[in-house]
């Protein structure tokens, strides 16, 4: 303790002796205000409801929740990319309208504006990644601690719905497209048939054929890209972060089938001097070879999707269903009112030791 301060002390215990019971008046005023306001003040109640979602293959992430009872589940594991992508559902403007409208918020909470309800959302509603696999989802009512667990559990329902939706709009994608470029490759036979048919064409040689072979790998490099671009896109709402990875890859196959038809220096036959009959047969063979090899890839995509909307029709679990709260969660009232006492003895004294200075 440095000298000021020894000084000061006995001081303070002076000026305490001095007006002790104006002290007393004035704090116990100060403390039956504050006890009026905190007793007026509604109850707050908060319930939280913990989901967990499960890796691939169905298998729940056991040695994430182990390490993180441990400790180290952050430092070792950090955010859950799938953890993230469902809080962003959660906070979607989908599932706050379908809140919004399932407990008719607008009415409760009196406000004539959607946008001040999504705010009040923002501040009442909590979704906490916990960094193993886990989600929290916490709400917070005024006065109705069974409001409070119905919308946290609401929250769940509409999570688990938005995740099976997105599987079922794959699976239905995947096969739409499916069944379409199955319906081309059949009109793509029917025309070469024909075609060969009325030129009397049934194949090239191997060097004139050559001349088209590296272009329908690259054309059907593309659209193999194409198609998982859109899956992703049409899947995820547009929010899965390897479309643009896809986009980029697109753009680099498109270059090189662009300069593969300018140049032609990916093959020794110029396209130019073939006959327009030949030309023509292997524009027609390279668009049969290319739709067979994206029915091929969609078989596969279609048959995957199955495979694993029957394996992981819903891959979150939930832990804790939220439940009313017995004890509210906000006032404080018994450390509010010690901190308003503290306060106001704290610049009590200051009052006073401010008049015994300057003004006595």
């Amino acid at each position: 303790m440095t000298t000021e301060n020894r000084k000061e002390l006995p001081r303070l215990i002076k000026l305490i002796q001095k007006y002790f019971w104006k002290l007393v008046i004035v704090n116990a005023i100060v403390g039956i205000i504050a006890i009026g306001i905190l007793l007026i003040l509604p109850e707050w109640y908060r319930s939280t409801a913990v989901v967990i979602s499960e890796e691939q293959g169905n298998q729940l992430n056991v040695t994430s929740v182990a390490m993180s009872n441990l400790g180290f589940a952050g430092g070792l594991f950090g955010q859950n990319e799938e953890t993230l992508r469902y809080i962003r559902y959660l906070k979607s403007r989908t599932i706050s309208d379908k809140v919004i409208n399932e407990f008719d918020l607008m009415a409760k909470w009196d406000k004539k504006y959607r946008a001040k309800i999504y705010e009040k959302l923002n501040e009442d509603v909590s979704f906490v990644d916990n960094e193993d696999a886990s989600i929290s989802i916490s709400v917070v009512f005024k006065k109705d601690p069974q409001m409070a667990a119905n919308i946290a559990n609401f929250y769940v329902s509409e999570l688990q719905n938005m995740i099976k939706n997105f599987k079922n709009n794959y699976v239905e994608y995947v096969a739409t497209i499916y069944k379409d470029q199955n319906e081309k490759l059949f009109q793509i036979e029917t025309k070469f048939g024909e075609f060969q048919k009325e030129t009397g064409i049934y194949s090239l040689d191997a060097q004139s054929e050559f001349a088209f072979q590296t272009l329908t790998e690259f054309e059907l490099q593309r659209m193999q890209l194409e198609i998982q671009r859109d899956i992703y896109r049409n899947s995820s709402g547009g929010n899965d972060p390897r479309i643009n990875e896809l986009e980029s890859q697109i753009n680099i196959t498109t270059d090189k089938i662009m300069d593969y038809r300018s140049s032609n220096k990916y093959s020794n036959i110029p396209v130019d001097k073939l006959s327009e009959q030949g030309i023509e047969y292997l524009r027609q063979y390279r668009d049969l070879m290319v739709q067979e090899q994206i029915v091929q890839f969609l078989a596969v995509e279609f048959e995957q999707a199955k495979l694993s909307n029957q394996k992981e029709e819903i891959k979150l679990n939930v832990i804790d269903h939220a439940v009313p709260a017995d004890y509210k969660y906000k006032p404080k009232r018994a450390s509010s009112l010690i901190l308003i006492l503290l306060v106001s003895g704290l610049l009590s004294l200051a009052v006073l030791n401010i008049k015994e200075t300057y003004f006595s």
